[in-house]
């Protein structure tokens, strides 16, 4: 099987749930024995978009990456445009199209995949709220599957997001959450489309044994530190939290502009390697995310790897769905219900690691890479039926 996936950055550095997923996918299939390429650009940063990576060919772990610069970006009318569209929540129909104009392109890479998709089984495209996968989605010959990482946030409901949705061969949702916004609350008529899900990588002993590590001394954030992940309440959440009772501190790690406050109460790690990174879930208390805004959430899935429960926000679908189904962690709405999940969590320490280990067969059955690729090559043999 040969398969391409377009994806705006790449590389083990690059931090991100769509770029994770994409080498996820990339380096399970390889091992597979499947032929994977990824077309990519040369930009590191979704802030910058500066050509930080050398244009051309490299191997990394099996997987062949096409690299092509970033050569074209209108940075201040895009700017302009993101923060309108973040302030009012919409943009005209004119400026919906100077908005996908104007964001950073890559000629280059698209004229390469005008020559060469023909000869893949499939064009893996992701994710949807960049103007590159766009153009390099209309790009392709054929058989063009998006995996679209979808919001419930101003991006989704912009028309040339809809004529994305509604033109490619096949959708792959991660969750039925992120499908049933998509059908019923866009009302977009898909031409094919799947609950794919989203793969994970075992990092994780099987069998968790927390012994000496030390439990119920901090809470864990992980992933970007960005508004949209609402990484501010979070911190307001704990401040307070901190001020009241004192048992607790928020350790985080990742990047982005939304550090948090300097005061005891908050750990800032940054970047940690994998070892470090599991080490900090395995003795956390929980880990917290809550985002508004998932189509997935890999951190989540983490946390229960390594046998921890989580705590989301009630009013994020996709999450809650996970911890409804795995039975795998707490949700909360307000102040009084993120204070009393901690206070329940740290009195009931075997309950807490019961729901941990709900929240590891949950992710064991459902989300590793040996049942994601299974699931994808059912599907593709479905769909080129059909």
């Amino acid at each position: 099987m040969r398969i391409a996936i377009v994806v705006p950055r790449y590389g083990a550095q690059v931090l991100g749930g769509a770029e994770s997923q994409a080498r996820g996918f990339a380096e399970a299939a390889v091992q597979r024995g499947w032929e994977v390429e990824v077309w990519t650009t040369c930009a590191h940063s979704h802030y910058t978009w500066e050509n930080i990576y050398p244009a051309g060919v490299e191997h990394e772990n099996g997987v062949i990456i096409r690299r092509f610069p970033i050569e074209s970006w209108k940075r201040e009318r895009w700017v302009e445009l993101e923060i309108r569209l973040a302030q009012k929540g919409c943009l005209s129909h004119a400026e919906a199209y100077d908005w996908l104009d104007s964001g950073p392109h890559s000629p280059a890479l698209y004229a390469h995949i005008r020559r060469d998709s023909a000869n893949y089984d499939a064009i893996i495209a992701l994710p949807y709220p960049v103007p590159l996968v766009h153009y390099a989605a209309w790009s392709a010959e054929s058989h063009v599957i998006l995996w679209p990482c979808l919001h419930d946030e101003p991006y989704a409901y912009l028309e040339p997001v809809r004529l994305l949705l509604e033109s490619v061969w096949g959708v792959m949702f991660f969750s039925p959450e992120e499908a049933r916004l998509a059908i019923h609350r866009l009302r977009v008529h898909l031409h094919r489309f799947t609950i794919l899900g989203a793969g994970i990588r075992p990092i994780f002993e099987a069998n968790i044994d927390p012994q000496g590590e030390r439990l119920n001394d901090y809470i864990l954030y992980a992933g970007r530190l960005e508004e949209g992940k609402n990484v501010s309440l979070l911190y307001e959440y704990v401040g307070r939290y901190s001020e009241e009772k004192g048992r607790i501190r928020l350790v985080v790690i990742g990047e982005g502009p939304i550090k948090p406050p300097r005061h005891p109460a908050f750990v800032y790690l940054g970047f940690v390697s994998e070892k470090e990174k599991a080490a900090l879930y395995r003795g956390a208390l929980a880990l917290c995310q809550p985002s508004l805004r998932e189509s997935f959430s890999i951190t989540i899935m983490e946390a229960w790897l390594a046998g921890r429960p989580v705590l989301v926000h009630e009013d994020c679908p996709v999450t809650k769905g996970h911890v409804q189904r795995s039975k795998g962690g707490l949700w909360f709405r307000t102040y009084e219900d993120f204070a009393g999940a901690l206070d329940w969590l740290q009195a009931h320490p075997e309950l807490a690691a019961r729901m941990g280990e709900n929240g590891r067969r949950y992710v064991l059955s459902n989300y590793t890479w040996d049942v994601i690729l299974d699931r994808f090559e059912k599907i593709l043999q479905d769909w080129k039926g059909t």
